[in-house]
């Protein structure tokens, strides 16, 4: 969806990581709500295991995503380099496990889980990233924004209108859940 690329904040003094929405044919404004998705959804948690957002913006007409930068491989490339010692690839899937708590206490359900989607920063901690897919619970007290799993069913903007089709299968089918890909509740 975006590339991602180290830059530096002139006015605050630090590298940062920018998520460039890339010029997508067709339907780049569906790929713009998606970005503004993530960007509110990584604002509403603050957690050392998940990446942080800074800032979301609109430059001509391109949309980016100011994160915090995280210097390191991906959850995926960091297994497959090194050999890890069993204790160290505990502690790495607890950090992301708390990354994903920490995001369900504050109603936002990930939806794309997977090594790829997990940073390990050169402190040796892992954080959670990529929320593009991301969906918050309903805030009408329904809860359905919590049920489905992995389809768009319930997965509504704030204006209401839904990012995919309804029964849209979401996320990455190796890393889902059996029961998101055989679309039971």
């Amino acid at each position: 969806m975006g590339d991602v690329y180290q830059v530096f904040d002139r006015h605050l003094e630090r590298h940062v990581a920018l998520k460039v929405l890339r010029d997508a044919s067709g339907d780049s404004g569906l790929a713009r709500l998606r970005l503004g998705r993530e960007a509110k959804s990584l604002a509403r948690l603050s957690h050392p295991n998940v990446v942080a957002v800074h800032d979301v913006a609109l430059e001509g007409d391109r949309l980016f995503l100011v994160m915090e930068l995280i210097k390191g491989p991906t959850l995926a490339s960091w297994l497959k380099t090194t050999p890890r010692t069993w204790r160290q690839i505990l502690d790495a899937f607890l950090d992301a496990g708390e990354g994903l708590a920490a995001a369900h206490a504050v109603g936002v359900i990930h939806r794309d889980f997977k090594p790829q989607n997990v940073l390990i920063g050169e402190d040796g901690k892992a954080r959670v990233s990529d929320f593009g897919l991301a969906r918050a619970e309903s805030t009408d007290g329904s809860g359905s924004g919590a049920g489905g799993g992995g389809t768009e069913e319930g997965d509504a903007r704030q204006d209401g209108e839904s990012l995919t089709a309804t029964g849209a299968l979401v996320g990455t089918p190796r890393y889902m859940a059996p029961e998101q890909t055989l679309r039971h509740p």
